[in-house]
C-alpha cells in the first residue's frame, strides 16, 4: 500500500465530514442527560485530534504490517485506518462506567460495526507477546501523561514490538511548566501549590489528576537505563505556536498567556530562534523508541 500524505490527509477530512457528529451528540446527551453542546465538543476535539494523530505516523504506515493505536480514545483515527485498509488494532482500556465519554466511544463504534476494528481493552502495561503478538508500530497522542506508571507501559510495549519494529508517542513535555489541557501553569514537583495558585475551581480535575507530569529528561533516563535506542523530534515547540494561529479549535483549549505569546513569536524574529530550541526545552515532545538487537527476543 502507497500512501500518498496529501491525500491521506484529504480522506480523512471527507471521512469526519460523513460522521453524523449532531445526531450522535443528541443521542449520547438523550441517554446520558447532559447538554448536547458538551458531547459536541468532545467530538470535535477528538476529530480534531485524530487529524494530529495522523501526521504523528502517516510516514510510517506503509512499512508497518500490524499497527496498535494506543490511548485510541473515540476510536476516530483507527476506524479510519481500518476503512483504508490499513492493519490496525485499537487499544482503549475499558473505564467501567456509562458516561459521556463511553457511550459516545460506543455510538460511534456502532457507526462504524461493519469495519469491525479489533479493539483492546487492556492498558498498555498488559501488552504480552505472547496474548497480543507483536507490532510493527505501536503510537500514541496525549496519551502517556495519563499513564501512572509510564515506565512499566513503555517497558511493555517494547515487548511486543517486532523485530525493525518502532513506537511513537506525542505528549506535553513538563519540563516546561505549561499544563496544556487547562492552559494554565505548573510546578510539576508541587502538584497541590499549582492547583491552588492556577487551576480554576470550577475545573474538571479528572483530567488534572490523571497527569504524571512525564518530561523528556524521564524519558531518556528509562530508555537509557533499559538499553532503548530512542530519539526525540525537534522544533516541535515552533509547530505548536504555528498551530494556534492555524488550528482555531486548538486556540480555544489554549486560552489565556500562550495565546499571546504564541502571536507575539510567530510574527517577530523570534519564531527562528524558537524554532531551533531543543526537544529537552520544548512541549509538546515526540519521542521514538525501538529495541536494540539484543533485547529483540
Amino acid at each position: 500500500m502507497n500512501t500518498d500524505i496529501n491525500t491521506l490527509k484529504s480522506e480523512l477530512l471527507e471521512f469526519l465530514d460523513l460522521i453524523p457528529f449532531d445526531a450522535i451528540a443528541q443521542q449520547v446527551a438523550a441517554s446520558t442527560g447532559k447538554p448536547a453542546g458538551e458531547i459536541s465538543s468532545l467530538l470535535d476535539t477528538y476529530a480534531n485530534e485524530s487529524l494530529v494523530s495522523l501526521d504523528l505516523v502517516i510516514e510510517r504506515l506503509d512499512s508497518a504490517e500490524r499497527i496498535l493505536e494506543v490511548g485510541a480514545g473515540l476510536c476516530l483515527l483507527s476506524l479510519f485506518l481500518k476503512q483504508q485498509g490499513y492493519p490496525i488494532i485499537a487499544l482503549e482500556p475499558a473505564l467501567g462506567g456509562y458516561g459521556i465519554f463511553d457511550q459516545t466511544k460506543d455510538a460511534i463504534r456502532e457507526h462504524f460495526s461493519t469495519l469491525q476494528l479489533e479493539v483492546l481493552t487492556v492498558p498498555a502495561q498488559e501488552l504480552t507477546r505472547e496474548k497480543y503478538g507483536s507490532f510493527d508500530l505501536i503510537f500514541s497522542n496525549n496519551v502517556m501523561e495519563h499513564i501512572p506508571d509510564w515506565q512499566s507501559a513503555i517497558h511493555a510495549m517494547a515487548s511486543v514490538l517486532s523485530e525493525n519494529g518502532k513506537m511513537v508517542h506525542s505528549c506535553p513535555n513538563y519540563t516546561i511548566p505549561y499544563e496544556p489541557h487547562y492552559g494554565i501553569p505548573v510546578f510539576r514537583h508541587f502538584r497541590a501549590l499549582s492547583q491552588r495558585l492556577f487551576l480554576p475551581e470550577t475545573s474538571d480535575t479528572d483530567i488534572w489528576n490523571s497527569l504524571n507530569f512525564i518530561t523528556c529528561f524521564n524519558v531518556r533516563k528509562f530508555c537509557k537505563e533499559r538499553k532503548l535506542c530512542y530519539g526525540f523530534e525537534k522544533g516541535l515547540l515552533y509547530k505548536a505556536f504555528k498551530r494556534v494561529d492555524d488550528d482555531p479549535v486548538f486556540k480555544e483549549r489554549h486560552k489565556g498567556l500562550i495565546v499571546y505569546v504564541a502571536q507575539i513569536m510567530m510574527k517577530t524574529p523570534f519564531k527562528q530562534l524558537v524554532r531551533n530550541i531543543p526537544a529537552s526545552l520544548s512541549t509538546p515532545m515526540i519521542f521514538e523508541i525501538s529495541c536494540l538487537p539484543e533485547q529483540k527476543d
